[in-house]
């Protein structure tokens, strides 16, 4: 079967256009290929021994509760939660760092360079502003926590004051990243 001159035309087209888009993705991605700043070192041990030690509790206790259900312990989810929590909330400032962070550039990209320049200052600025406002108030509920006693409904009884801190503790490691990134000279790349 041969192809009417339409069909060909129409297939000509569309393959532009995803030459186009190939061309537009690529140039984001150029444009995002600056130097990235690593962890630190001690902050990414911190972060990888409280992800490894909810994985080895929990496969603990899957594999337990399959061969030999009374040895389970019945804390391990509670505790998983935590030490979840709180490497989640102390990664915010690598991520932030390393800019390595969820972020919606495709629109900003289409600007000039300068103009780009001034929407990330104010963005780092607000995000800095906004960073400053949960220490503040997740410090408050952890406070408020600790000072009326609040413990978890589970059999541990585990002060709620330590999972309501990983809200400030990773809210200032963040607001630490943003200072860093507006300490930065404008054109800089993310690495200083």
């Amino acid at each position: 079967m041969s192809s009417s001159p339409q069909e060909s035309n129409e297939e000509a087209k569309g393959s532009r256009l995803f030459a186009a888009l190939r061309e537009n993705a690529q140039a984001d991605l150029d444009a995002e290929a600056h130097q990235v700043p690593r962890a630190h070192p001690l902050e990414a041990v911190v972060i990888g021994v409280l992800v490894s030690a909810s994985l080895l509790m929990c496969a603990y206790n899957v594999i337990v509760r399959y061969f030999v259900p009374h040895l389970v312990f019945d804390f391990v989810d509670e505790v998983q939660v935590y030490l979840i929590i709180w490497a989640v909330f102390l990664s915010l400032g690598s991520l932030m760092l390393m800019d390595r962070h969820v972020k919606s550039d495709f629109f900003v990209n289409m600007f000039p360079v300068a103009i780009q320049q001034v929407i990330t200052r104010s963005v780092e600025a607000i995000g800095f502003c906004f960073s400053l406002m949960l220490v503040y108030y997740g410090g408050q509920v952890a406070y408020q926590a600790y000072d009326f006693g609040d413990v978890s409904t589970t059999m541990l009884r585990t002060p709620l004051w330590i999972y309501f801190a990983a809200l400030p503790a990773g809210a200032l490691v963040m607001a630490f990243a943003f200072a860093l990134r507006l300490l930065r000279r404008p054109g800089q790349p993310a690495s200083s």
